[in-house]
């Protein structure tokens, strides 16, 4: 890759090299002022780096991207190990870490380790494909340091969590660097089953990771890792006033009487007469998600050599009641029904393989690159559909994706640096395949493909950006066509509703100015405006009902989205012990339909989760404890969001579809010891106990957690 992505891969690289500053006296600057990404980047990336980590105590993927303006990201509705993130109305940009995308229809929401950086970028021609065409989310992993040094955190809080993170870098013979390092979460659940006596959604993570560097000569590294982490995180539709005893509010409740384990007085009757290898899932998730990446770069004087393979292996398995135990026909009354409402029972696989290789070639004030490279991804997937008991489908599908590109960008300085001009085009050959066999027992009819069994296109995507340097701050334009192949409805239950779904594809333009004054301010605020045809739903491989599925579609017409606005990104120091930064996204994101009143019945009125209005602002007081050698420092951060579409009709919470606006309070009190690395946090998040519609799947709504509190302790040396 040689848009956003690579930067960041590269900018992790230059940090890793330097090392971190050592602490001082003085309050430290935000992680966003110390290391901004590619400073003259001719795009609006946001970044976050560790010490946001620390600080924020941002804890999954979710948690860190949500930080990015004009980026929706929360736990899938329904399915918690699974990551939903829109940006601008556009679902599933391409998650990587340490630039290896991760496989499967949805990435999984990872919990966060002990990263380098986290960076949310825009559409990018040059990264298209699964890789780009809606933004990218790259996760670089910390490099390993080349003294012995480490960290290690511990929390306990509220629903009986426990955290634990760690990380121990050791300097090896000749030079090379290993480094291990894991992440556990761990609770008892904030959804409270008051049938079945049992608490739902339990936030169960972990992980663990290694990573070695090698330097054999001076322009020459090996970089090697290896990445494993383990979900269990539920998501089920959940609602503030207890089903059973309606009078009982204030609470996040569930009514269904299907169970987590095999535990309890009742015999669990099961799902229904569906396949034998699928009938014994009990209710709940697991993603297991294994990475192997390996770099080599060569970077002699005025050139550069990059080739990175990687490996990817991710087993799901599911049991998802997605209507709290209750009948299609009387969704507004709970029954408790041991085999589910809408039971959705699934094992997959998800195989990856991924190979790059770039060169880079500078020659006065240009700078020419080129790249190349192989992805393909091997899913299959045995699933079933209930409704109270009744067999709905029962199925195996299998799609393969191979994905072959090339690129060429161009990077020329003019006006001693001052004036600068991207230019670059990729070429992308995208093929899908796909197979099923329907495993009911004289299914007639059975399921099978809706027309050609194979998809492949070809696409040309070229970007374009001009950049002007003035003394702090950075001009700059930018122009992308994106496309990538969504594929086919792999939760059909149906011939019908297993189409292929047509290409995405779109432009998109922005412009802004970035402003970076030494620690003092950093500023990015960028006007865009954006188009895309066949829009792929956000429900896509979420919600097997959602009829607006992959292009919206209803009768088999396609959707196409407009959007423009604007997005607003500033850490900010007025005063030496005043710490602020916000983020602002105004934006106008509609069908162009509807602008004559044509959007069809069925269809959301408005793009899913593209509210017109999200802002955060957060500000940190250092107040220094003379003589003690540490800083107490109070933090508050404000989240808003205005009402935003989650749902093509009414569901409970969001008449219409329509998710009111709403607004939450994170805050902390923390004591940091800089000079011995000591960080002690008394934090809470959703502090006034909010209740938010979050998204929705079947009919149901799934809502925030409630008011969460924990105690961190972390220690760096």
């Amino acid at each position: 890759m040689i848009g956003p992505a690579a930067l960041l891969v590269a900018a992790g690289g230059a940090m890793a090299q330097t090392g971190a500053p050592e602490p001082g006296p003085e309050p430290t600057p935000s992680a966003e002022q110390q290391s901004p990404p590619a400073p003259d980047t001719l795009s609006s990336l946001w970044w976050a780096d560790g010490q946001t980590r620390d600080q924020q105590s941002l804890e999954t993927l979710a948690d860190g991207l949500r930080r990015a303006p004009g980026l929706i990201a929360s736990a899938a509705p329904g399915n918690g190990t699974m990551l939903l993130a829109v940006q601008h109305g556009r679902a599933r940009p391409g998650v990587s870490v340490n630039g290896i995308l991760l496989p499967g229809p949805l990435p999984i929401d990872l919990a966060l380790p002990d990263m380098q950086a986290l960076l949310a970028a825009p559409p990018s021609g040059l990264d298209a494909g699964p890789a780009g065409a809606a933004g990218v989310a790259a996760l670089t992993l910390r490099r390993p340091a080349a003294r012995l040094s480490g960290a290690g955190e511990v929390a306990a809080g509220a629903f009986g969590s426990r955290r634990a993170l760690g990380r121990l870098d050791l300097p090896l013979a000749g030079g090379a660097r290993l480094g291990i390092g894991g992440v556990l979460h761990h609770d008892l659940g904030w959804l409270q089953n008051n049938r079945t006596g049992e608490r739902l959604n339990r936030g169960q993570r972990g992980g663990l990771l290694a990573s070695l560097d090698l330097d054999p000569a001076a322009d020459l590294a090996v970089r090697l890792d290896a990445f494993y982490q383990r979900s269990a995180a539920g998501n089920l539709p959940s609602f503030a006033c207890d089903p059973i005893a309606p009078t009982r509010c204030g609470g996040r409740f569930a009514s269904t009487g299907r169970r987590s384990s095999d535990r309890g007085a009742q015999a669990d009757p099961g799902w229904g007469p569906i396949s034998a290898d699928l009938a014994g899932q009990a209710l709940g998730q697991r993603a297991d998600l294994t990475l192997v990446a390996a770099e080599l770069a060569w970077t002699p004087p005025r050139a550069s050599l990059r080739l990175s393979a990687g490996l990817t292996r991710q087993i799901d398995r599911l049991g998802l009641d997605l209507r709290d135990g209750r009948r299609a026909g009387t969704m507004s009354q709970p029954t408790g029904l041991a085999s589910g409402g809408y039971g959705l029972i699934a094992h997959g696989t998800s195989a990856g393989r991924q190979v790059d290789l770039s060169a880079g070639f500078e020659r006065g004030a240009l700078t020419v690159t080129l790249a190349a490279g192989l992805r393909s991804e091997d899913l299959a997937r045995d699933q079933a559909d209930t409704d109270a008991g009744i067999v709905l489908a029962d199925r195996a599908i299998g799609q393969t994706r191979d994905v072959r590109h090339a690129a060429a960008a161009a990077h020329l300085a003019l006006a001693g640096g001052r004036l600068t001009l991207d230019a670059g085009v990729r070429w992308t050959d995208e093929r899908l395949d796909l197979t099923v066999q329907d495993r009911r027992a004289g299914c007639a009819p059975c399921l099978r493909v809706a027309g050609a069994d194979r998809q492949q296109q070809r696409f040309w995507t070229p970007e374009l950006a001009l950049g002007w340097q003035q003394g702090d701050a950075l001009i700059f334009a930018r122009s992308a066509r994106t496309a990538r192949l969504p594929g086919w409805n792999l939760l059909a239950r149906s011939t019908a509703e297993l189409a292929a779904l047509p290409a995405e594809t779109g432009w998109h333009h922005e412009a802004g100015i970035r402003i970076g004054r030494e620690g003092r301010l950093q500023l990015t605020a960028s006007g865009f405006a954006a188009r895309t045809r066949a829009l792929a739903s956000p429900l896509l491989g979420i919600d097997p009902l959602a009829m607006a599925v992959g292009v919206a579609m209803a009768g088999g017409q396609r959707q196409d989205l407009t959007n423009a606005g604007i997005d607003v990104s500033a850490q900010a120091r007025p005063l030496r012990q005043l710490d602020v930064s916000g983020t602002l996204t105004v934006q106008r994101a509609r069908w162009r339909e509807a602008v004559s009143g044509t959007v069809p019945a069925g269809v959301p009125s408005r793009p899913l989760f593209t509210p017109d209005v999200t802002a955060s602002l957060s500000a940190a007081w250092t107040q220094v404890l003379v003589g003690a050698g540490a800083n107490l420092v109070p933090r508050l951060t404000l989240d808003y969001r205005s009402a935003m579409a989650v749902a093509a009709g009414s569901v409970p919470g969001a008449p219409g579809g329509f998710a009111p606006a709403g607004w939450q309070v994170a805050g902390a009190l923390q004591l940091d010891i800089p000079g011995g690395g000591w960080l002690v946090s008394l934090e809470c998040r959703n502090c006034l106990d909010r209740t938010l519609v979050d998204g929705a799947v079947a009919g149901l709504a799934t809502l925030n957690p409630p008011r969460w509190w924990q105690v961190r302790l972390l220690r760096r040396f």
